[in-house]
């Protein structure tokens, strides 16, 4: 369990004023916030009775002994008026919310009996575990303090005509039992009542509550004919009817049988006094739990834990009420009550289920409201509700909200897309009004349910409606801009077109007819001429880009454009400008019909005076050609002369040159191939000499070391072997080598090795002459290397000579072309000045043959 965060203490929530009650706002708003399951915990009783005690201890209000909670009171006069809340609800770990009323006490001195039913019967009717709390004992007394019960059928009703119905339709099958205990008090007022049939009953305690009889400064012990019994056993043995036939038993049996009949869910608990210090009882609430006696402290502890274990959701007709609804239950029950009435379960029932559909009507538009704002990014919700805001066009600041709608992005669309994202917000809107007020099919067909959803049909036709009205004006507003760039683009692109179309205020046409006008006269006629058939070449340009600037505008705009206006701005502001633009063309043509002819005339004047002046032209080119064409026959005779003996020498030199080059090669061909050889003889010279050196020092070494050490033994044995002859195998030799060494004795065998020795020193000086002739011929072989070096070097340079000469033969070859140009260039010279298109006989005639046949050749080439 834990407190939920409002407010800690106690609020009025049904008071009386001035005869009237009324239900505080502070606790309405405090229930306002508390969501569906709620419970309610009431407590009542007599007064002076310790019921806010108790009931501080069960919600936690004041456990310490700190005096919070409701108030508590030590004197005679009672210290609650009304229904009070206390403001600290109890959240259950099952998610159950747990509210605690405080009832007036009952009986008091300024109280009537009426009074006190209506007391009695609200904290019924708004509990789902009604506590009654008495001290002593449950005998006859504590019944009579009970006795309210008996009229709770005149205070309370089901439905408004309950009573015709229950005479009209009483169970004669289910009531006998009842009849006798009734019978006694028939001529009283309860009797009536009591005596009436007995489904109202079984309806009425659908309605109630579960019932907590609290017994306080309890002091028996719980037996019953010396058998244990629970405190639950206890109360029903207190509500088994007693025989007698008296009429005070009788009252006191029809209390019993109602209290059966209206709470068929009870209980009971016991509590022992608190303390037995006066002092302490009547400082009561700020005495800490823990200083009170073991007994009641363990009471107390089972009590809360029985009624957090029986505390239900308060519900109606199987439904579990929310804090708004049972604000709503509270306002209609004190208004029945004002009204002179009795509190009508079904007409409250009704009036809650009518403010919760007016509740979910507005959250419903609430969350239409707040999905197409967010969808079509209006800066607004309120833009939709044709009573919570003007068209945005009706107002000084309909024009910026319209174009804030307008510059998100969303709108304008198409109507029927409009029409379908309704229909999206539109189910969910009635799936989220359906979720809050149907709970069972007989909710959908009540009056008030089709009279709420009614509205709410209404008002969501009323959204769409506006916002078709929202999307027509958004697509004027974006078709509008959407035309006017388009226009203005296509405007500007004929008019780039028409790069003289004066630039000034006069029209087009007016600066064509004074150039018209001035074509005759103006000193500077050709000026003007070109300037006009400038204009004429626009004209033609503008003609022709017309049909694409338009096929242009209409694609830009239908890109651009958006929305149900789209149609309707084309036709009002697009097509009419690029009429006017064909119009405006148009309007031109006779003007340029005339400029054309005059122009025509005039080029024609001036066809003929060109014509004579070329003709003066050619006879001075003629002359010129011909004084060209001599200087450029003898420059064409020299240079060919001069590349002929050039291209010689070169083709000379370079086959010299290549003749040197592949001697060269040869011989250094033959140079690699006696360095490998020589190189090659040598490595094997060498390597030979030293193997024989490495056998001949590694033979002489065994051969010493094995005699040292026959020379060491034989000492050691001269004494007794002195004549004997040497072991040959003792050094070191094989089998087959015995019969060599066999007869030897170690004079002669000391002979024989020095002999080796010297042949071995031999063999080292052998070696070393070897090595020497071999570094001799390495030598020989670097001289040879470095000579072969030489010869690449040189063959390097011839390499370079060559190329040197082949770039040359490229240069003549050049300057070869060159004039190959010039003689064709002199060539077609002389065939255009030549009437007859051919080259000119006479020249032909004046060159000698070989000259003759060389520009033959040079024009065969061509």
């Amino acid at each position: 369990m834990a407190a939920m965060a409002s407010r800690a203490q106690a609020l009025p929530l049904i008071t009386e004023e001035d005869g009237k009650y009324v239900v505080c706002d502070e606790a309405i708003e405090l229930l306002e916030a508390l969501p569906a399951p709620l419970a309610v915990v009431s407590i009542a009783g007599l007064w002076r009775t310790g019921k806010s005690y108790l009931l501080n201890h069960l919600s936690g209000a004041n456990c310490e002994g700190k005096g919070g909670g409701f108030t508590v009171g030590a004197t005679v006069n009672a210290c609650t008026k009304g229904l009070w809340l206390w403001g600290e609800p109890v959240k259950l770990e099952d998610g159950l919310t747990v509210v605690f009323i405080d009832t007036e006490g009952l009986g008091s001195t300024s109280r009537t009996q009426t009074e006190d039913s209506q007391i009695f019967s609200l904290a019924l009717l708004l509990s789902s575990l009604f506590v009654w709390n008495s001290r002593g004992v449950i005998d006859g007394n504590a019944l009579e303090d009970f006795a309210l019960v008996v009229n709770l059928t005149k205070h309370i009703h089901v439905r408004s005509n309950a009573a015709s119905k229950a005479v009209a339709a009483a169970d004669a099958k289910g009531t006998e039992r009842r009849k006798s205990y009734v019978a006694g008090s028939a001529g009283g007022s309860g009797g009536g009542a009591a005596g009436g049939p007995g489904h109202e009953l079984d309806e009425l305690s659908a309605h109630f509550p579960g019932f907590m009889w609290v017994v306080r400064d309890f002091t028996l012990r719980l037996e019953d004919g010396g058998r244990k019994i629970n405190d639950r056993q206890y109360l029903e043995n207190a509500l088994k009817p007693q025989q007698s036939f008296t009429s005070e038993a009788a009252s006191r049996n029809q209390i019993r049988t109602l209290l059966s009949s209206f709470f068929r869910e009870r209980d009971c608990c016991t509590l022992v006094r608190p303390a037995e210090d006066e002092d302490t009882l009547r400082n009561l609430s700020n005495v800490p739990l823990r200083q009170l006696r073991p007994e009641f402290q363990t009471g107390l502890a089972d009590l809360k834990s029985k009624v957090y274990a029986q505390t239900r959701a308060k519900a109606v007709n199987g439904r579990a009420l929310s804090g708004a609804m049972l604000g709503t239950l509270a306002s209609t029950y004190a208004e029945a009550l004002n009204s002179g009435g009795v509190p009508t379960i079904s007409t409250a029932w009704d009036r809650v289920l009518q403010s919760q559909a007016a509740e979910a009507v507005e959250k419903a538009l609430k969350r239409y409201d707040e999905s197409a704002a967010s969808e079509l990014k209006l800066p607004d919700p309120a833009v939709l509700g044709a009573r919570l805001a003007p068209r945005p066009d009706d107002d000084d600041g309909g024009d910026e909200t319209l174009k804030a709608i307008l510059d998100a992005g969303a709108l304008p669309l198409e109507n029927a897309d409009v029409r379908a994202s309704h229909e999206t917000r539109v189910a969910a809107a009635e799936a989220e009004y359906a979720k809050a007020v149907w709970t069972d099919e007989s909710q959908r067909t009540s009056e008030t349910s089709r009279d709420q959803l009614a509205k709410l049909d209404e008002a969501l036709g009323g959204r769409l409606a506006r916002l078709l009205d929202v999307n027509a004006q958004c697509s004027t507003l974006r078709c509008g801009r959407a035309a006017d760039a388009a226009c203005a683009r296509f405007e500007a692109t004929l008019k780039s077109k028409l790069a003289t179309a004066g630039g000034g205020k006069e029209s087009y046409a007016d600066v064509l007819s004074a150039r018209l006008a001035k074509l005759d006269t103006d000193a500077d006629a050709a000026a003007a001429r070109a300037a006009f058939g400038s204009d004429l070449a626009a004209r033609k340009a503008w003609l022709e880009a017309f049909p694409a600037a338009c096929g242009a505008l209409q694609d830009a705009y239908a890109k651009d454009a958006r929305g149900p206006s789209a149609g309707d701005v084309y036709a009002d502001a697009v097509a009419p400008r690029i009429l006017n633009a064909a119009l405006g063309w148009a309007t031109t043509l006779g003007v340029e019909h005339r400029a054309v002819q005059k122009l025509a005339r005039a080029a024609c004047a001036r066809a003929e005076e060109a014509r004579q002046q070329a003709a003066g032209r050619l006879a001075a080119s003629t002359s010129a050609a011909d004084r060209e064409r001599q200087a450029l026959e003898r420059a064409a005779e020299q240079a060919d002369t001069d590349a002929r003996a050039r291209i010689a020498s070169l083709e000379a030199l370079v086959a010299a040159r290549r003749v040197e080059l592949e001697r060269h090669e040869a011989g250094q061909k033959r140079l690699e191939d006696a360095f490998q050889y020589a190189s090659e003889l040598l490595d094997r010279q060498t390597d030979l000499a030293r193997e024989l050196g490495d056998d001949a020092r590694g033979g002489l070494a065994r051969i010493r070391n094995r005699v040292e050490e026959v020379v060491a033994d034989a000492g050691a044995m001269a004494a007794a072997e002195a004549d004997a002859a040497w072991d040959a195998h003792d050094l070191g030799f094989e089998r087959d080598e015995l019969a060599e060494f066999a007869p030897l004795r170690l004079p002669a065998l000391k002979e024989r090795i020095a002999e080796d020795e010297k042949e071995l020193e031999l063999m080292h000086e052998h070696a070393a002459l070897t090595i020497e002739h071999a570094k001799v011929k390495k030598m020989l072989l670097a001289d040879k290397d470095h000579e072969l070096q030489e010869y690449e070097y040189q063959w390097g340079v011839a390499k370079a000579n060559v190329a040197a000469s082949e770039g040359e033969l490229m240069v003549v070859d050049e300057e070869v072309a060159v004039l190959r140009g010039l003689v064709l260039q002199m060539h077609k010279h002389l065939v255009d000045a030549s009437r007859s298109g051919r080259f000119p006989a006479d020249v032909a005639r004046s060159l000698p043959r070989d000259q003759k046949a060389l520009l033959e050749q040079l024009l065969d080439g061509r």
